[in-house]
């Protein structure tokens, strides 16, 4: 009757555990997404970067051209 009753219990925590490992692996991908999908922008930027030298200072400042062009019309001459 012991064995049973350690069959019982085990068989009792299996739904659980699984749970768990499905919850680890849809983490485990969301997270490995993110970063293939950082990885792929960063590629993105750089080949943009090379192929429009001009629009550099706007990528690594985070400025846009339009905020630029109010900066100089504001920049009084």
């Amino acid at each position: 009757m012991g064995n049973i009753d350690w069959a019982f219990e085990l068989g009792a925590l299996v739904p659980s555990i699984g749970i768990g490992l499905l919850f680890w692996l849809v983490l485990r991908s969301i997270l490995r997404a993110d970063k293939h999908q950082r990885e792929a922008e960063r590629q993105a930027e750089r080949e943009y970067i090379a192929a429009h030298p001009e629009a550099a200072r706007f990528v690594r400042t985070g400025q846009t051209a339009s905020a630029e062009k109010r900066k100089d019309a504001t920049t009084v001459k």
